[in-house]
């Protein structure tokens, strides 16, 4: 009995000194000592959006607070276009991207950042004006003006999986709001962008006019990437994920902003 007590209190011991190397790890590698550096774009509702007094608020946001409370360090968020955030993180300039990052073999595999696990999963849609009905799904599209956010990964998937020269003319945009305004506009036939974010801008009310097809060209999950100098703070996100998914965290907070469930059979 007292040598398994022991040897029981020797495994504490132990694993309270790893864990508490491994935090000394990732704040040594912090960008900032202390901070958890957030980059992220402030226009990709409801990710990471910015409300009318110049707040960031949304999922991302919310993931990349959360991280900083289990994490013990205090988060910063700075705004960037979408498409400067990834070589951001590369140069240095952040810690973490939290700002819907899709999980595609490339990125997977770069040796520039580390993409973590799934925080959720998604779909690549249309979204159409109302009215236009000539638009049903993604066999309608070819000749079709298609409108997308510069860096994003959605026009890329939708180039890949269509027929060659089917959509011939494509516009990339800064964030989503200036996408759906063109959309709106007449300046591009339909957007290819996820299928969550824009039902969020349709049921609160953000945009109208427009219609999110059911239509998915492929299945999507996204998530957190963290710089590739600081492998001990990726371990430490990547757990807490793990730990989220488990029990029902990261499910509640996608109810909150999306109202929608999650199949995590599809999160690979």
């Amino acid at each position: 009995m007292i040598q398994r007590f022991l040897m029981a209190a020797a495994g504490l011991a132990l694993a309270m000194v790893t864990g508490a190397a491994s935090a000394q790890d990732y704040r040594e590698a912090l960008v900032e000592d202390g901070v958890l550096t957030v980059g992220t774009s402030g226009s990709a509702p409801p990710f990471s959006m910015t409300t009318p007094t110049g707040d960031l608020a949304g999922f991302d946001v919310d993931v990349a607070t959360m991280l900083g409370e289990a994490l013990g360090l205090e988060p910063s968020f700075e705004k960037l276009d979408f498409a400067g955030l990834l070589p951001g993180l590369t140069s240095g300039r952040f810690d973490i991207i939290a700002s819907g990052v899709t999980r595609t073999p490339e990125r997977l595999a770069s040796e520039d950042f580390i993409l973590l696990s799934p925080y959720i999963v998604n779909g690549v849609a249309i979204t159409r004006r109302a009215g236009d009905d000539e638009i049903t799904g993604w066999d309608t599209v070819c000749g079709k003006v298609m409108g997308a956010v510069r860096g994003g990964t959605f026009q890329k998937i939708a180039l890949e999986q269509l027929p060659a020269d089917c959509v011939t003319e494509t516009r990339e945009y800064p964030g989503a709001t200036e996408l759906f305004l063109d959309l709106r506009n007449g300046r591009i036939d339909f957007a290819a962008h996820d299928f969550l974010g824009p039902n969020y801008l349709l049921k609160s009310g953000q945009i109208s006019d427009v219609v999110v097809l059911d239509d998915l060209l492929a299945t999507i999950t996204q998530s957190v990437a963290v710089n590739a100098g600081n492998e001990p703070l990726a371990n430490a996100i990547d757990t807490q994920f793990a730990a989220w998914r488990d029990d029902g965290t990261l499910q509640a907070l996608i109810e909150e902003w999306f109202g929608a469930s999650i199949d995590w059979s599809a999160a690979e």
